[in-house]
């Protein structure tokens, strides 16, 4: 056989079956659970360990997407890619949650939203158009198919279209709008009307934000138990449009220096806790609102709160006598962990 002939068939072979990535090692014992004990053989992401270890969340696969793009790990990110499209992509919309068998037929917006935004910039970060080329899919029907009055809300059926009246303000995130406009999936002018809801979102005298915005009655809805996870996303987000949430601000720091701690929920009128419970995530998003405050001490202190959750240090947030976890409480806290190593760095630590 022809020598050019032979180097033409390798050439044509190898570009056809390309080599396959390797995963990068963990970070941390945060990571090396999530691996180890909450992914099954399928490299789905389970709930829980118990009640909800066959129930499977796309805010699971958004999150994952965000740390492995953080991380850099390529090979990770492509495996949890092909997860999407497998198991949780359907008539072009991510259906939001599988119960077993059973899978959901509406989307979640937020989680829409977030896996998007990853895709895009793993698609510019690792120059992979494919990656770009999904995000652009998904988030064309989402744009069609998600809004009322012009206002993405919070799901959609994916087959009959009908659709929710409402937006919660915590689901409303600049960064990740702005990326869709740059690639053409959203118009400025359809970014602006987002926007105006988040800007237009005033916090009480006590500082915290309402919970959620009627797209037809146009009214805003407050919370009377208040859920600190929809309270720091809203205030991280209207941060992220430059503005001051120094009133919310300051209603967080005095309940953490009022407690010694932040509790998952809070009630709106006493300002008293509703619950006995502090969680991973809500410290690691106070980390992050902190961080985006420039506020190092605070993000600091947070930070270290997180991580005291850890009953076992060698593992992730589990109760090791129980075994009671929760997938969110391990990978909220691997994004800020990234985001923490960012700040040390830019530090010259």
């Amino acid at each position: 056989m022809n020598c050019s002939l032979v180097l033409t068939i390798f050439l044509l072979t190898s570009c056809a079956v390309p080599q396959k990535i390797e995963n990068k090692p963990p970070l941390s014992s945060t990571e090396q659970f999530v691996v180890e004990q909450l992914m099954t053989e399928e490299h789905l992401l389970q709930t829980d360990l118990q009640q909800q270890k066959d129930i499977f969340l796309s805010e699971s696969v958004g999150l994952w997407l965000t740390y492995l793009g953080k991380k850099g790990d390529i090979g990770r990110f492509q495996e949890q890619v092909e997860v999407l499209e497998k198991y949780f992509i359907k008539n072009q919309f991510i259906i939001w949650r599988i119960d077993g068998q059973q899978a959901s037929t509406v989307n979640a917006f937020i989680d829409d939203l977030r896996i998007i935004h990853a895709l895009l910039e793993a698609g510019e970060q690792w120059e992979m158009p494919q990656y770009i080329r999904l995000a652009k899919k998904l988030g064309e029907p989402l744009v069609q198919q998600g809004m009322r009055e012009g206002i993405f809300v919070d799901f959609v059926d994916i087959y009959s279209f009908e659709k929710a009246n409402t937006i919660t303000l915590s689901y409303i995130m600049p960064e990740a709008l702005n990326k869709m406009v740059q690639y053409d999936i959203l118009s400025e002018q359809q970014m602006q009307q987002q926007v105006n809801v988040l800007q237009n979102a005033t916090p009480t005298s006590s500082g915290f934000y309402p919970k959620s915005y009627d797209v037809v009655t146009k009214k805003y809805a407050y919370d009377q138990e208040l859920h600190m996870i929809d309270q720091l996303y809203t205030a991280f987000n209207k941060l992220q449009l430059g503005e001051s949430t120094e009133m919310f601000t300051t209603w967080l720091l005095q309940l953490y220096e009022r407690d010694g701690r932040i509790y998952g929920r809070y009630d709106a009128e006493t300002n008293l806790p509703s619950v006995t419970f502090d969680s991973p995530a809500v410290y690691a998003l106070a980390t992050s609102y902190m961080l985006g405050l420039g506020n190092e001490e605070m993000a600091k202190r947070f930070f270290e709160q997180m991580n005291a959750l850890k009953n076992n240090k060698e593992t992730g947030y589990i109760d090791v006598k129980t075994s009671a976890t929760h997938v969110f409480d391990n990978l909220m806290p691997l994004v800020t962990e990234r985001e923490m190593d960012y700040a040390n760095n830019d530090k010259g630590n």
